[in-house]
């Protein structure tokens, strides 16, 4: 019996000395998130500003009848091309034909008199010489003369008018551009001067109209007085317009009116622009944006837009610095340059910017900085990069490097606790054979590996 409980106690010290030789499980850090990085890019750029502006054609007439009648042809197709000269709209034109004829035979009948007026002078000069006819009645037959003459003018005049008329009933196309629909259908009456009939706009060239701030046009003052822009008048300013669906500013002008003063409602003077539109795809009323340059280019330092980040603070970069730690730098941004942005202050040429990978990157924080690919591939890749926040595309390099070390720990203390179960089985081969188990140690009291999220408890 006490045989029994030696054997025991033995047994119970095996165990213990075997738990307490059993390696702690510990945590393995993941390895730094890899992000990309590349320097700012040096470049000479000239300041620019930016102003909103409304197109507006360059020529619009407003079609009007100048005389009255009820209207007989449309002779254009609503929305088409005219050009100056084309015939659009045919007013009734008999009753002014009618006004025609009878002023030409005025004009006859006024003629007429008029010689038989000269006639008569002609004969009376003589007689007043033998004394047949007085002074008086040959001023009267003077007098009749000059009435006759002026009865031939007015004769004549009244043609012209009429002929005017008749003209008018026949409306043209007073520039070339682009008609708008008909306003008048044929059968209707036109009042001459007040019925609108059509309207047509001239649009390449076309002007975008923009207002100046008055601070900004004091800046332009103080900047043409110390000889920092040219003469506007001797060169005019370059302007660049874009739509809202362009990228950049495509469309090439210059400015070709300056409103002098200050409008004192707006605090703003108003400027114009005057661009090419071959193709018309500028049309009125559209809302665009302008860009002028301002001065001579200046070094820059320029950073792509995905590296950009904004919070309360405002704008920001993230860089790593030479111990590859992630550093929050505060930046006061430029202009745009196509897909770049200008940074006035908060990096410097040598610095390693983020460009990829900004939601893996967290000030103070070591990160693997990859230099990013030449302009050629980023762009390939740039659709690859995906975000860490979903879970089955988070990069795994982490928990890869750390299978290892905790899938190799069972193996290690396997292989620590087999010898002292051998000696456990040998001291008492008769539980060995009556149970027949394994060492308990490998079967029920393995642990398991540790999790990512920390060391187990």
């Amino acid at each position: 019996m006490s045989e029994l409980i030696r054997f025991r106690v033995l047994w119970l010290f095996v165990f213990l000395g075997i738990a307490g030789c059993r390696q702690a499980n510990k945590f393995v850090a993941p390895p730094p998130p890899t992000v990309t990085v590349a320097h700012p890019v040096e470049r000479a750029v000239a300041d620019t500003i930016e102003f909103v502006g409304t197109t507006q054609p360059t020529q619009i007439v407003d079609l009007r009848a100048r005389v009255n009648g009820y209207l007989e042809k449309i002779q254009f197709e609503d929305g088409s091309i005219v050009k100056a000269g084309d015939p659009l709209f045919l007013i009734e034109q008999a009753p002014y034909q009618s006004v025609l004829d009878a002023a030409r035979a005025a004009e006859q009948k006024a003629t007429a008199s008029l010689a038989l007026a000269q006639s008569q002078y002609r004969r009376m000069e003589p007689l007043l010489r033998n004394s047949v006819v007085t002074q008086e009645e040959l001023d009267v037959q003077a007098a009749q003369v000059a009435t006759s003459k002026a009865d031939v003018s007015a004769a004549q005049a009244a043609i012209r008018k009429a002929e005017l008329d008749l003209k008018y009933t026949q409306i043209t196309a007073p520039i070339s551009g682009r008609i708008g629909r008909h306003m008048v259908d044929i059968g209707n009456l036109v009042q001459s001067g007040t019925t609108q009939l059509a309207v047509i706009q001239a649009i390449d060239p076309i002007y975008a109209y923009f207002d100046v701030s008055e601070n900004d046009l004091l800046r332009f003052m103080a900047m043409l007085r110390n000889h920092e822009l040219p003469d506007p008048e001797k060169n005019p300013p370059l302007l660049h317009l874009g739509l809202a669906n362009e990228q950049g500013f495509p469309h090439e002008g210059h400015v070709d009116f300056r409103e002098l003063g200050v409008d004192t409602a707006t605090g703003t003077s108003k400027r114009r622009g005057i661009f090419p539109n071959p193709g018309w795809q500028l049309i009125p009323g559209m809302f665009v944006r302008i860009q002028a340059s301002i001065g001579d280019p200046k070094p820059r330092l320029l950073v792509e837009e995905r590296a950009i980040g904004s919070d309360q603070r405002g704008d920001y970069l993230l860089v790593v610095n030479e111990k590859k730690v992630v550093e929050y730098r505060p930046v006061q941004l430029g202009i745009h340059v196509n897909d770049l942005r200008v940074v006035e202050s908060g990096i410097q040429a040598t610095d390693q910017v983020v460009v990829n990978g900004l939601q893996r990157a967290r000030p103070g924080t070591p990160v693997t900085p990859e230099q990013a690919k030449p302009a050629a591939t980023a762009v390939a890749d740039k659709g690859a990069a995906t975000p860490p926040s979903d879970p089955t595309l988070t990069p795994t390099p982490a928990k890869a490097e750390a299978a290892p070390s905790s899938a190799a720990a069972p193996k290690s203390q396997a292989a620590e606790t087999s010898p002292s179960a051998a000696a456990a089985n040998a001291a008492n081969p008769k539980m060995s054979e009556s149970t027949g188990a394994k060492p308990p140690v490998a079967e029920t009291t393995q642990p398991k590996p540790p999790a990512a999220s920390g060391p187990p408890k």
